[in-house]
């Protein structure tokens, strides 16, 4: 017998080649492997999308405001006349699946906004309320004095459970004063059934899998990859990866001194083509000067690529100047193209990185380590000792 579960989310793919909040949909599934049957609610972005799916595992249920067919992160500022309605309609659903469904407890990804209407839900039916801080919410509340940062502050705060993906994040939602009990540390985790070194040779190929939106930066790697060319022969960039400003980057690597020839613009791929792309690459790219705990990272150091990351404290848990990987200043094009040109010539950093890259993943970084660790949390709090 399943035990139902109310999972409020900003994000889950709206079609089945969609990679928006995929990872909230392949955590819903596992989690049916250990006996929770997970009713997803999620703001209805796209009119094409399904206001409701019933699938072998969970349900998911779209609910409906003006979203102007765009996701929150693409806002320049809060709409907040959008989020009052988002709010609204997500707390009347939240409450009558956890009712209609007889929840056991509610899960809210993101504690902004879908963290607030979990929080609102779990209190108005008496249910226990689970938090996972991914980052990016974390990040707004940080950067903010104003309704953003209250908001944050009430849902983490009044939390049963937090997941925090990082260990700067754990670190803030201690200085708030949430007690450490209640604050567990992980990453959504690599799943390393689908991710390794794989045995194929690598040649000077150069990934990076991070979306196309003016937030990562990946335009600071096409124009590193400019002048690079000229000194690396053989070299090869691949972008997967989708988003907005992907018009302007292919631009951008066709213009005049541009890598032409070099950049391959894939489009979104699966998962299973993302890791075949790593298993195959030499180097691994992220350019965003912000994080939570990055999946692509991890996924990077479990298929025995040498990272190239920003140097912020997230990447900083995972990757070693010069040991397992290398860091550069975020917006520094110089330092990026130096550290490109050492991952790509440097045979003793690929070594180290293939040797400690995939253990370090497999220890601190596994999907399968979070799974667990969140069941625990669901058993904990709906009194299901199994």
């Amino acid at each position: 017998m399943s035990i139902p579960v109310l999972v409020v989310t900003n994000a889950y793919p709206d079609f089945d080649d969609s990679y928006h909040g995929v990872f909230v949909r392949k955590t819903v599934i596992d989690m049916a492997g250990r006996g929770w049957r997970s009713h997803v609610l999620v703001p209805r972005i796209y009119r094409g999308s399904l206001p409701y799916q019933e699938c072998p595992t969970h349900t998911v249920r779209r609910f409906w405001f003006p979203s102007s067919q765009k996701l929150l992160i693409e806002y320049d500022s809060p709409p907040l006349l959008r989020l009052t309605v988002l709010l609204a309609n997500g707390l009347l659903q939240a409450v009558r699946i956890a009712r209609g469904q007889r929840c056991r407890l509610v899960h809210g990804h993101w504690a902004m906004p879908a963290g607030l209407i979990a929080l609102a839900a779990a209190r108005l039916t008496g249910l226990p309320f689970v938090l996972t801080v991914h980052g990016s919410d974390w990040r707004i509340a940080e950067t903010s004095d104003g309704p953003a940062r209250r908001a944050f502050d009430i849902a983490a705060g009044r939390a049963d459970r937090i997941m925090s993906v990082s260990r700067q994040i754990t670190d803030s939602l201690l200085g708030r004063g949430i007690p450490q009990r209640k604050v567990t540390t992980r990453p959504m985790g690599v799943d390393l059934r689908a991710f390794g070194p794989g045995d194929s040779p690598r040649g000077l190929t150069v990934a990076s899998t991070r979306n196309l939106l003016p937030l990562y930066r990946v335009g600071d790697l096409v124009r590193a990859v400019a002048a690079l060319k000229k000194e690396i022969g053989g070299l090869e960039v691949v972008i997967a990866g989708e988003g907005s400003q992907r018009p302007e980057l292919e631009e951008l690597a066709r213009g005049e001194g541009g890598p032409a020839g070099t950049v391959r613009f894939t489009g979104q791929i699966s998962g299973d083509e993302v890791a075949n792309l790593l298993a195959h690459s030499r180097v691994y790219v992220s350019t965003s000067p912000v994080e939570g705990s990055s999946v692509s990272l991890l996924e990077a150091l479990a298929s025995a690529c040498v990272p190239v990351v920003a140097d912020i404290p997230p990447n900083r848990e995972w990757v070693t100047h010069g040991e397992n990987g290398l860091l550069f200043e975020p917006g520094n094009s110089g330092e990026l193209e130096a550290c490109l040109k050492r991952a790509l010539t440097d045979d003793e950093l690929l070594a180290r990185s293939a040797a400690q890259g995939p253990a370090t993943a497999s220890a601190k970084g596994s999907w399968q380590g979070q799974i667990e660790i969140l069941d625990g949390m669901y058993r904990e709090l709906a009194g299901d000792k199994n």
